[in-house]
């Protein structure tokens, strides 16, 4: 139980930490220059390798471009940036802004998903099947993973060509 609440703690500080670091997207519009500033070379130094030091005066200029919209038509989320990015062709204007909101959004919410798979590929690799390689193993473990997606397969149509394909009559 101690082992869990740690880890809980620890992903709770991550999150914390990137919400953090892209939250002034949220109201960028309402943040005075030197705060866009600020907030947007604090991001840039946690991802200094995808971000440029150009990144902060972007952010400040994308504010200006938010700015200029009518109230109505302001994104309300951080997909709505990127779509409106992407509408206005502004992709190639604000790089490092695009290259951020998209991180952001490609952020897991949960780390989930990812632990079903390992608990799959845990039942999966028992100790009855140690001696299975590594592909079939790998094989084995996406068919369990996506398993809302070959639950509608047609085992039938699978069967038959497996079968027309390891046919081992001889012709009379």
């Amino acid at each position: 139980m101690d082992s869990l609440l740690t880890e809980l703690r620890k992903r709770k500080i991550a999150y914390d930490m990137v919400n953090e670091n892209f939250s002034f997207f949220f109201n960028i519009t309402e943040l005075s220059i030197s705060e866009v500033r600020e907030k947007a070379e604090r991001l840039r130094k946690h991802y200094s390798t995808d971000l440029d030091l150009s990144f902060s005066n972007e952010c400040v200029h994308f504010r200006s471009y938010l700015l200029t919209l009518p109230k109505e038509q302001l994104p309300k989320s951080i997909i709505d940036m990127c779509v409106t990015l992407k509408n206005e062709g502004f992709e190639d204007i604000y790089p490092y802004v695009n290259i951020a909101l998209r991180m952001y959004l490609c952020c897991p919410v949960s780390n989930c998903s990812s632990e079903r798979s390992f608990s799959a590929l845990k039942r999966i690799k028992n100790y009855l099947r140690s001696r299975m390689t590594d592909e079939r193993l790998n094989s084995i473990a996406i068919l369990n993973i996506e398993s809302d997606i070959t639950k509608g397969l047609d085992y039938d149509d699978i069967i038959n060509e497996f079968s027309s394909l390891k046919a081992r009559k001889k012709n009379m």
